[in-house]
């Protein structure tokens, strides 16, 4: 069961993407398969989008013929959305919006970018690895901040088990999970939210998703979570932060304090940040009598988008200050 509350802001969920206020917003649904999904959001806000409200625009990666090919279906998705007053395009490759010129011949940034179900599927009914599912989400976000207005959101859906978030229905292994958070951070955005998506609703609005092993079938839609990314912003925590644990080892010398090692971490992950640390291991070389001390720390933040290469740019450099400190000295020499 997904957690009754989060601490998050609220977004809104697939059938209205948190458009409430008389503003609308531009909408941009990448990797629609049979554009079923962004027919239904075009029923559940047709006046708004009518009336201009909501700009909607829908894109595939696959070509109108090659569309019509594998999914048969979309012909009629295809018409509606046209009378609708939506947009729809083809040949868009997600992970390269920025290069995407578009049917209205605009730059605007859109505020709402959504993809249900992304997953890698070159091979066909091949088994992929999750490694390349996380390559995708992490171009696919990369692409989506650089289309991404201020204070838009991304929303990404998944099927039960894949995100990774504490709150999935189906909890898995963090290495067995699409870790969509950390994915997420490598773009510079943060999780605002996490919730279960409306599959009854959609359904009964006309969703049927597709494009398992490129086919006509859907994914196994119950239980699947939405999860809502946006830009990092002052006083807006994420409902689960990332967690990063490192080690690091060093020669001691005259002067070594734990409290000096602390100091210095603490000034390289300054707050926000949290962090932990914990001595794990000593060694004394049998030789020279050198000590040597090894120490695990864990680095958290709810208001950045902490990505890997960020804890490892500080922590590499926190290492650097502390072999040059004069109380130790590189394990490498």
């Amino acid at each position: 069961m997904l957690r009754a509350t989060l601490p998050t802001v609220a977004t809104g969920d697939l059938t209205d993407l948190a458009l409430h206020d008389a503003a609308g917003g531009r909408v941009l649904v990448v990797g629609d398969g049979n554009f079923s999904f962004t027919r239904a959001f075009l029923r559940a806000n047709a006046a708004r989008v009518a009336s201009g409200a909501i700009a909607l625009t829908a894109t595939s990666l696959d070509t109108h013929a090659e569309l019509l090919r594998m999914y048969p279906s979309a012909a009629a998705a295809l018409a509606e959305l046209a009378a609708g007053g939506a947009s729809v395009a083809h040949g868009v490759d997600a992970t390269r919006l920025s290069e995407w010129r578009r049917p209205d011949e605009t730059s605007r940034a859109f505020d709402r970018v959504v993809f249900n179900f992304p997953h890698f599927a070159a091979g066909g009914a091949k088994r992929n690895k999750i490694h390349r599912h996380r390559q995708l989400l992490c171009e696919f976000f990369a692409s989506a901040a650089a289309v991404l207005a201020r204070d838009g959101l991304v929303f990404v859906t998944l099927c039960a088990g894949q995100g990774g978030t504490p709150c999935d229905p189906k909890p898995r292994a963090p290495g067995d999970t699409w870790q969509v958070v950390q994915c997420a951070a490598d773009a510079g955005l943060v999780l605002r939210d996490v919730h279960r998506c409306p599959v009854e609703t959609l359904a009964a609005l006309g969703y049927l998703s597709v494009g398992y092993k490129l086919r006509e079938r859907g994914f196994w839609t119950p239980d699947s979570v939405t999860h809502v990314f946006g830009r990092e912003a002052v006083g807006v925590p994420a409902p689960f932060p990332i967690e990063w644990t490192r080690a690091i080892s060093f020669w001691t010398h005259e002067g070594f304090t734990e409290a000096k090692v602390a100091a210095i971490l603490r000034a390289s992950f300054p707050a926000p940040m949290t962090l932990r640390y914990e001595l794990t291991d000593t060694y004394t070389c049998p030789q020279t009598g050198r000590a040597s001390v090894t120490y695990a720390f864990t680095v958290a933040c709810a208001y950045s988008a902490l990505s890997k290469a960020r804890v490892n740019a500080r922590a590499l450099a926190a290492l650097r200050r502390i072999e040059s400190s004069g109380f130790a000295s590189s394990r490498a020499a």
